[in-house]
């Protein structure tokens, strides 16, 4: 395995930011799931505030990851340097 730190830095950091994201989008699933499941509650409308949700969620989490993995021009540092 190469740990050398490279143009993404080491082996180890990608896959530490790649678990991140895994964990991230996940996240984003699971709490616009239970958020559409609270308003089914209150509403009466089961599973389709349940369904909206996810749906939501899953849009979320892949435009997250899509803009978290995009590549940055060269001259942008980024929020942290």
């Amino acid at each position: 395995m190469n740990d050398s730190p490279g143009k993404y830095g080491s082996s180890s950091g990608q896959a530490a930011k790649g678990m991140s994201l895994a964990f991230e989008f996940a996240g984003a699933v699971f709490l616009f799931w239970f958020i559409g499941r609270l308003i089914d509650g209150w509403l009466g409308t089961d599973p389709w505030a349940q369904v909206g949700g996810s749906v939501v969620g899953w849009i979320g989490g892949i435009l997250h990851v899509y803009y978290a993995t995009k590549e940055r021009p060269r001259g942008d540092k980024g929020a942290s340097s």
